[in-house]
């Protein structure tokens, strides 16, 4: 579900506070959409990272995850994600010139679309650690910008199909957001079992509305801990520095 592409860009203000990323740790998600007669390279390239994910200077935690339609857990073979790890924007900025990073492309390059973010809260594990250490020099973010926020967790087997019937629920009070949400998506790393959402909102007061006190969305999460869903789980959230490509 991508929403308002034009509403995210007229959200990023154009005095927000700038931040020197040469040096702190940047954070990229960028999408990658890809047209029929391209997507069974797309997927091929999901197998050549898995079996061998790119080894760059500058890169340290990364992922790359494919999507569900419709923020659920039917494939889209049409969209990936790459989420990076660095440790600053001149890292990033040689890795996605790089040799190592066209051929993960797709042909039509209006499918490629990235947002920079900073950490700023982040609790959880991926992995076994947890990536998105925030930086406490940094001032805090523009409480009037937009903010992403990143949950991902590992479900366990047994609590599967208790977990997927609430799926339509929590589907449901995304699309009840209307403009209040700019991008949301459901991703994951493997079918089923490795499952991350990723939402970009308007300012922190919506997300705050809706993660602690919109009905329903609240009762999804106590069933995630009174029924002990996860056998690992993140929650992030970001402060949306710059975009390109929407």
């Amino acid at each position: 579900m991508h929403r308002s592409k034009v509403a995210f860009g007229a959200a990023l203000k154009q005095d927000a506070p700038i931040y020197d990323l040469r040096s702190t740790m940047l954070v990229t998600l960028t999408i990658l959409k890809f047209a029929p007669g391209d997507r069974y390279r797309a997927f091929a390239n999901m197998g050549r990272w898995l079996m061998k994910p790119f080894d760059v200077a500058g890169l340290g935690f990364q992922k790359m995850m494919g999507t569900g339609k419709n923020f659920g857990f039917i494939p889209d073979f049409s969209q990936y994600v790459f989420l990076g790890v660095w440790t600053g924007e001149a890292a990033a900025n040689a890795f996605f010139s790089s040799a190592a990073w066209q051929p993960f492309l797709p042909k039509n390059p209006l499918g490629i679309s990235t947002v920079y973010l900073r950490p700023f809260k982040s609790h959880g594990l991926w992995d076994g650690v947890n990536p998105f250490t925030p930086d406490k020099a940094l001032p805090p973010p523009d409480p009037a910008a937009p903010v992403a926020v990143l949950t991902r967790a590992n479900i366990r087997p047994g609590a599967l199909l208790d977990f997927y019937r609430n799926i339509p629920q929590a589907r449901q009070r995304i699309a009840e957001q209307g403009d209040n949400l700019l991008l949301a998506m459901g991703v994951g790393e493997k079918p089923l079992v490795q499952q991350c959402t990723i939402s970009i909102w308007k300012n922190a007061a919506l997300v705050d509305q809706f993660a602690y006190r919109q009905s329903g969305h609240r009762e999804i999460v106590k069933k995630t801990r009174d029924r002990q869903w996860y056998s690992e789980e993140l929650f992030a959230r970001f402060a949306v520095l710059r975009m390109e490509g929407f």
